[in-house]
């Protein structure tokens, strides 16, 4: 578990097992006051092996040596956008050896999920940069919540009526995956050779279809990002609405709504979900401190 507290920012991520964590928060505060606040989730691989770090995986290596780069990189004078790009130029440049060597099918390279908030020193307008589906929201002075980032993943529609199928088949866990993993497969070098990547990825083919929004803040409230393995508990198990779920994360913390995702996870909720339990992440930011 890692964990992350001061006056203005809580942060919380667990993994969803045994296996490392490939949910990321990175958070970096500049000296005129601007804050970059970004939560990445690597996807899980869909190959056999591991390529590039064996002990952590590909997707636990990929967000933290990209968030190692993009340390080093970002300053507020520099549009994310911009930022993003030079990141991965400076992470291929620093392991062209080891990608090289590591000789890759294209379903194998690791994508992830990101979503960046910058907030200026004035607090007043922030900026949003997106690509997958972390979620961001606006949690504002009167208890009102706001989706930051409205956007449908069209493939988890997909997915969770193949499960379904797959299911009524009477096919256990490891069967649904063998047969899962042709589509997974094809789905990633999708991703991964798209001219326009709307995901992180390592070897992107043309510039990123990024979704970004300006958006105005109060005085005070709070703005949450969060990867889809804590938004399990709104659109996958139904325990919250984004309301109720802000609400609680703002007046019970964010420890208190892991433990219900995680007991709930136990109790073997995950059926129409590829995996029973995802890496869940989730960071509270409280404006006008």
């Amino acid at each position: 578990m890692n964990t992350t507290e001061t006056s203005t920012l809580s942060t919380l991520s667990t993994p969803g097992g045994n296996k490392a964590n490939e949910d990321l928060i990175l958070s970096l505060s500049h000296d005129d006051g601007t804050l970059d606040l970004l939560m990445f989730d690597g996807a899980s691989s869909v190959s056999g092996q591991h390529y590039l770090d064996d002990a952590m995986g590909d997707p636990a290596w990929f967000v933290q040596q990209f968030s190692a780069a993009l340390t080093q990189i970002a300053t507020p004078s520099l549009t994310q956008a911009d930022s993003i790009a030079l990141a991965l130029l400076a992470l291929r440049e620093q392991h062209a050896t080891l990608l090289q060597a590591a000789a890759m099918p294209t379903y194998a390279w690791p994508i992830a999920a990101l979503t960046w908030l910058r907030v200026p020193a004035d607090g007043k307008r922030a900026s949003l940069y997106a690509l997958g589906d972390c979620k961001a929201f606006l949690l504002d002075a009167q208890g009102k919540a706001t989706d930051l980032d409205p956007y449908h993943n069209p493939q988890e529609g997909i997915l969770k009526t193949a499960i379904e199928q797959l299911k009524q088949e009477g096919l256990d866990e490891q069967a649904r995956w063998a047969r899962l993993l042709p589509m997974l497969r094809d789905r990633r070098v999708a991703q991964n050779m798209n001219t326009q990547p709307s995901i992180l990825c390592l070897h992107p083919q043309g510039d990123f279809a990024a979704r970004e929004h300006h958006i105005p803040l109060d005085s005070s409230g709070y703005v949450l990002l969060m990867t889809d393995g804590f938004y399990r508990l709104v659109d996958s198990y139904h325990l919250n609405t984004d309301q109720s779920l802000l609400q609680d994360c703002a007046t019970r913390g964010l420890d208190a709504l892991m433990q219900e995702l995680r007991a709930h996870e136990a109790g073997g909720a995950g059926g129409m979900t590829v995996k029973k339990a995802d890496d869940a992440s989730v960071a509270m930011l409280r404006l006008g401190e």
